[in-house]
């Protein structure tokens, strides 16, 4: 009798050793796939009952850790596309902000030039100040100086606020990740 039941229990270590061979086997298959394991769906596809899978703490414990290694391995890739997309933004940021001075200085330019004609030719009109003379070069120059720095003031306020806009961004970002 002894043996008989040294025998059934080499029978149910033997099926419980190929069902947990099948399960770390769909587990592996889910890992690799990159979903995440659940009870349910682990025991349907190895063909286990979820009560075995309950019944085995230690297959428990293997499912947590590796549920575990996939959700920061996620988590990884997911923070890695996030770093490459802020620097890419950060790099057509800083090209249309080059882009911006660059097309506010000839724009400047234009502007110091117009205003130069302009006002000679409305001072040569009205007889006060003929052009060419001190008075009307020095006028001129004291004005486009007063263009330039409202020019460079309105830029750098213009750069303030988009900062400003992308600290916030990140801040908000920060704030749901955390």
């Amino acid at each position: 009798m002894a043996e008989q039941a040294d025998h059934l229990a080499r029978i149910r270590r033997a099926d419980t050793e190929a069902k947990t061979a099948r399960l770390l086997a769909t587990l592996d298959a889910l890992i690799a796939a990159g979903q995440a394991p659940v009870i349910s769906v682990l025991a349907r596809r190895a063909g286990v009952s979820r009560r075995f899978i309950y019944d085995h703490p230690e297959l428990r414990a293997e499912i947590a850790r590796r549920t575990s290694q996939l959700a920061d391995r996620q988590t990884g890739a997911i923070a890695a596309s996030f770093r490459t997309t802020t620097a890419s933004l950060r790099a057509d940021l800083e090209n249309a902000k080059a882009a911006s001075r660059r097309l506010q200085a000839e724009l400047a330019a234009l502007r110091r030039r117009l205003g130069e004609l302009t006002g000679q030719q409305v001072l040569a009109e009205t007889g006060h100040i003929h052009p060419g003379t001190a008075g009307s070069a020095r006028t001129a120059e004291l004005e486009q100086q007063l263009f330039d720095a409202r020019e460079a003031l309105a830029q750098r306020d213009e750069e303030l606020e988009a900062a400003r806009q992308i600290n916030r961004e990140l801040m908000a970002r920060l704030n749901k990740e955390a």
